[in-house]
């Protein structure tokens, strides 16, 4: 498999030394080169086959404390070079940084983190007739589960995505990985109600995608999904399948352990760093290295090493993710968490991984006097980031268990909680999930909490 690493590097050379010209103090160049691929459901027969190809730089100029940054989908010099003029004429109207001291410095880069750790050649290669035949096979699967499959709709696809990041100050990364997903989310009805279950994984290699697993768990949620019944709101025990545990676990480290956030008062762990805040059989780390997960990844969003960073141990606060801006404010080394993702750039914790226990769903739901089994959540947001308040929907799948066992399917509800209550407590804790997922989440089980607010549904 030829990858571009020279032509990538050699662009993002160019970058700076177009900036070096326009008298820039320092500069930071990235482009990013992916291919997406993607085989389409709709109403249970193939509809789409897309192939994307997209070049994107990203460009950030300093004139001692003034910057000025430019993102393009560009790909040739002359308009690198137009891009990198803009970013110039954006720093000198620009308000001065005064927090600003330096982009980082070069670091050495893990050594047991190959290039076959993270690619797979079957991956890069797949063809639509081979997503067509995984997509044939999710249809097949779930209409010969139950006669009420009324339509399969959702996607397989591959990825292969390539990154060269450079610096005015040495450094110089590139990595390339690959991925496949199949996500699906299957309808079923029954007389005039109209039900749906939905399932995904990710792997590195495409050729070990679960598929045929995903169908039957997506049809059986839906299946089951009919005869659904309101629900008063109130305080229950809930049970939360991997997804809807992981969606939970990314948001919280997302409000409360990114560094800029906690400096600018709006985590809700602010000055709870040492203390006692969550269950004591909680345990998560951030580690964008671990090779088992679909996302791993060598360096972050400005090139520095990432490293795995300790964010819960036994319910105490460890640490916070740091960038090189945020970890300059505070007088330690970056964490190699910086993200350019959505909004300002910061550090966020994107390869979450939660310690496992060894419950199963079933054994949780045994376990359960009156309570909601929740298969994932939607449109999650904070409602108050310093108290760590969420609020989200359910979605695919919600049910009512009372006395150890599944009683009927709800209508939809909403939830709205605080973290630092819902996660005081946890009765138990599943193995890491069949599925896999990409980034923000790693490896997330399963959890029983003893108290989780609903506060509303569909049917109020």
């Amino acid at each position: 498999m030829k990858d571009n690493k020279q032509l990538l590097l050699s662009k993002a050379e160019f970058m700076l030394k177009e900036a070096e010209k326009l008298g820039a103090s320092q500069a930071q160049a990235t482009i990013a080169l992916v291919n997406r691929n993607l085989t389409r459901l709709a109403n249970s027969i193939i509809d789409q086959n897309v192939s994307e190809r997209h070049a994107t730089i990203r460009i950030i100029l300093y004139f001692g404390q003034k910057t000025g940054t430019v993102e393009s989908e560009i790909f040739e010099d002359s308009d690198i070079k137009k891009a990198v003029e803009q970013a110039a004429s954006l720093a000198q109207i620009s308000p001065e940084n005064t927090d600003f001291k330096s982009l980082p410095t070069p670091k050495e880069y893990s050594s047991t983190f190959d290039r076959d750790s993270i690619v797979s050649e079957d991956t890069y290669n797949t063809t639509p007739e081979k997503r067509s035949e995984f997509a044939k096979l999710a249809i097949d699967i779930a209409h010969e589960k139950d006669n009420r499959i009324a339509a399969v709709a959702g996607y397989v696809q591959n990825i292969s995505s390539e990154r060269a990041i450079a610096n005015s100050l040495g450094i110089e990364g590139y990595q390339i990985r690959t991925f496949g997903d199949v996500q699906l989310t299957i309808i079923a009805r029954d007389g005039k109600e109209e039900t749906a279950g939905s399932a995904s994984d990710a792997r590195r290699d495409i050729g070990d995608l679960k598929v045929e697993d995903v169908a039957i768990i997506a049809a059986e949620k839906a299946v089951n999904g009919f005869g659904m019944k309101d629900l008063k709101p109130g305080e229950y025990e809930v049970v939360l399948e991997p997804e809807a545990a992981a969606g939970l676990l990314f948001f919280s480290t997302l409000l409360g352990f990114g560094a800029r956030r906690h400096q600018e008062f709006l985590s809700f762990l602010r000055d709870r760093i040492g203390e006692q805040v969550f269950a004591e059989n909680l345990l998560v780390w951030d580690n964008p290295l671990d090779k088992r997960l679909v996302g791993a990844s060598l360096f972050d969003d400005e090139g520095v090493p990432h490293q795995k960073v300790e964010l819960i141990d036994n319910g105490v606060v460890k640490n916070l993710v740091y960038d090189t801006f945020t970890a300059t404010k505070d007088g330690v080394e970056s964490t190699g968490n910086h993200a350019k993702w959505w909004g300002p750039a910061e550090p966020i914790a994107r390869h979450i991984i939660v310690k496992e226990g060894n419950a199963s769903v079933d054994e949780m739901v045994s376990e359960t006097k009156k309570g909601i089994l929740v298969t994932h959540f939607h449109y999650m947001n904070p409602v108050n980031p310093t108290e760590g308040v969420l609020t989200a929907l359910t979605r695919d799948g919600t049910w009512f268990v009372e006395n150890g066992e599944v009683k009927h399917p709800l209508h939809t509800l909403r939830f709205t909680d605080a973290v630092p209550r819902f996660l005081k407590e946890i009765d138990m804790i599943g193995k890491y999930p069949e599925f896999l997922t990409t980034p923000p989440i790693g490896l997330v089980p399963a959890m029983k909490l003893p108290s989780f607010r609903f506060s509303g549904s569909s049917k109020e």
